[in-house]
Order: C-alpha cells, then structure tokens, then sequence
C-alpha cells in the first residue's frame, strides 16, 4: 500500500500539480488519478442568452461541464432589466422558471433533462405557492430537489432557482 499511495502522490506533484488538484486529495484517495485528470482536461463552456437576466455579480449564467449543465440560481428579474416582474411569489417563481428555461434552452437542454434543483425561499410560507408553479415545468419524473429557507435573497427576491441538468 505504501508504494501505491507514493505513486499516486507523485503523480500529483507532477502532472496534476498543474491542474490545481491538491496532492493530499489525491492521496487520500478522494479522486483517482486518472479521473481526476479527465474531468480537470475537458473543459468548460460558458453559456449566455439575453433571453435571461444577465448575471449580477462575477458569475455565469450557466456552465457546460462534462456532459452536465450547471444553471447559476435564477431570481425573478425581467431579462433586459433590473426589476422584477411581481412582488407576488407565485409569478416571482413563474419568472424564474422562464429565466431558468432560456438557459436551457440556449445549452440545447431543457425542464425534462433537469436531474436536481435547489430552491431558495425567503419565507418557507411561500413553499405551496412555489410548488404549484415549479409542479407546471416537471410534470412527469420530477428532479431531486432541495428547498431552503434563507434569511435574504440577492435584491430582495423572494424566491431564487437553481439547477443541474444534463448537457
């Protein structure tokens, strides 16, 4: 065992040094090597539509990874603007999903190729309000989702989206 750990130690130290995998990950036996160098060789491509809100912040509005599509949360802004369409949360959630569908879209995917969400509420009040509108785009064989209650949202949303879907 000793010799393979000392292996796969230098082999980060030497090749994966480069890519940012830390050595004592590697070493753990927290990544195989050669998967570890795979997923850091593959790349990455930025996705963007003026059919969604522009992000706010040093973020993308999505990330093509290895065959997954990672979509930066959605909040309820009018794409072209920097308001929201209601203060009603029933179409706060109907504008998210309409951001989060142009995005989608745009990456060549779409609500039925969504593997997992994560909802963030400003009050868990609104859960059964969101629900129904988020039930509308999953219809058949919903994602594995998780539902937080935050104590504020970015501009003061109530409700903000996010997904990972396949590419």
């Amino acid at each position: 065992k000793a010799v393979a750990l000392r292996s796969v130690a230098q082999v980060a130290n030497t090749s994966l040094a480069s890519r940012r995998i830390p050595a004592s990950f590697i070493a753990k036996g927290c990544a195989p090597a050669k998967r570890a160098f795979r997923l850091m060789s593959s790349g990455r491509e930025v996705v963007f539509t003026e059919a969604a809100p522009a992000a706010v912040g040093p973020y993308s509005q999505a990330i093509k990874a290895n065959g997954f599509l990672y979509v930066s949360g959605q909040v309820p802004l009018v794409p072209g603007t920097k308001e929201f369409n209601s203060e009603d949360v029933s179409e706060q959630a109907e504008q998210v999903m309409a951001n989060m569908g142009a995005i989608l879209k745009e990456a060549g995917s779409g609500f039925d190729k969504v593997i997992k969400t994560t909802i963030l509420l400003a009050d868990m009040s609104d859960f059964a309000a969101v629900n129904a509108v988020y039930g509308k785009f999953f219809p058949v064989d919903p994602p594995a989702r998780a539902c937080f209650a935050v104590k504020a949202l970015p501009l003061g949303a109530k409700v903000e989206i996010e997904a990972i879907a396949l590419a």
